[in-house]
């Protein structure tokens, strides 16, 4: 098996599992019984660190398989992070041990983990080296940059951005605010707008 006709027989095999925004697929601890791997949306991986904190580790985008329930499944190790959906998903729910057998008998199987492995260790990598050598208002206005859209808005909650750049909602919040004062961003209820793109960039180059 190989390709689209692949992923359909994969999907006409064990059905789509309909995941709701905002819905928990694993929390830490749990024991992963399938691998998802999904087919429309997008989810989240996290870990929430002990002071309440949560670092978004990877995203899961479509016809891509959660490798740490794949790594769990192959070492009977419990999950050891969060995954939730962050827009409404489907996936295939594929049961670990057909995952695990696939996994030696199957190339296509193997060369797809190979690749999403690759590219989410490489973004856990990233993230790591932006958090150990960058301050949170670098890290933040490189977000506002690249998640700009429609005349640079940015949809987001506080927490969710804080989230995603491994910093806490109050930082980031404080952060912003300074921000709005200087005039670079205007804030609405759960929004950023950036009003001065180039004044942002120049402050992030100068940014210890």
């Amino acid at each position: 098996m190989t390709g689209p006709q692949t992923i359909y027989s994969v999907e006409r095999r064990f059905g789509l599992k309909k995941i709701e925004k905002g819905e928990l697929l694993f929390h830490e601890g749990a024991v992963c019984s399938y691998v998802p791997f999904l087919k429309d949306g997008k989810l989240k991986v996290f870990l929430l660190t002990e002071n309440g904190r949560e670092v978004l580790l990877y995203s899961l985008l479509p016809n891509q398989m959660c490798v740490l329930a794949m790594l769990c499944a192959y070492s009977k190790e419990d999950y050891p992070a969060y995954s939730c959906a962050e827009e409404d998903s489907l996936l295939v729910p594929i049961p670990t041990d057909v995952a695990l057998d696939w996994f030696d008998r199957e190339s296509w199987w193997r060369h797809l983990f190979m690749r999403v492995l690759s590219e989410k260790v490489l973004s856990v990598m990233s993230l790591l080296n932006g958090m150990l050598s960058r301050n949170v208002e670098s890290r933040l206005i490189d977000y506002l940059i690249s998640h700009s859209r429609n005349g640079f808005i940015i949809n987001k909650r506080h927490e969710d951005i804080a989230r995603e750049i491994g910093s806490v909602r109050v930082v980031v919040s404080r952060t912003l605010k300074r921000l709005e004062q200087d005039g670079l961003v205007e804030l609405g209820k759960q929004s950023v707008i950036i009003r001065n793109l180039e004044a942002l960039k120049r402050r992030a180059e100068n940014a210890p």
